[in-house]
């Protein structure tokens, strides 16, 4: 895994803005990954998944604003990728504060999945074959049993 500053170093290139509906930060991200050894691309993912995994808690899950529809499993973990996106002071005032999590349950933050696909594209890049690797942290909704 990243070093936590390096990893959201790394993310701060995407701008902090999950609600923008624009591939571009990805592929620059993706292009800067593509630059390093493959070692450092999995462990990217390896911190994104276990970055992904401290927030599958049934308490964001359930953390939607008043009169909204429940999240479906997909769609937590777009949320989830969001607050990522959006950076470490959101991610850090999401686990403090499951209120906080519902701004981004909304559709505008959809687009933020596209991090999903940053390591297996810049590996893709790098080695021309395609992505295999399992992450040790299954960020799949309902995967951290400690929180829910």
């Amino acid at each position: 895994m990243l070093a936590d500053d390096e990893f959201w170093r790394l993310v701060a290139v995407l701008g902090g803005q999950p609600e923008v509906q624009d591939d571009r930060p990805y592929e620059r991200l993706t292009s800067m990954l593509s630059d390093e050894p493959v070692e450092r691309i999995i462990d990217f993912a390896e911190t994104l998944a276990f970055k992904l995994y401290q927030l599958d808690r049934r308490v964001l899950a359930q953390a939607v604003p008043p009169g909204a529809d429940q999240l479906t499993e997909d769609g937590f973990l777009y949320a989830r990728c969001a607050v990522v996106v959006a950076g470490p002071a959101a991610f850090d005032a999401v686990l403090a504060d499951p209120a906080a999590f519902a701004r981004f349950t909304t559709v505008e933050a959809a687009h933020a999945d596209s991090i999903l696909d940053v390591p297996s594209n810049a590996y893709q890049k790098v080695t021309g074959e395609e992505w295999d690797h399992v992450e040790e942290y299954d960020y799949e909704t309902g995967s951290n049993e400690e929180w829910w």
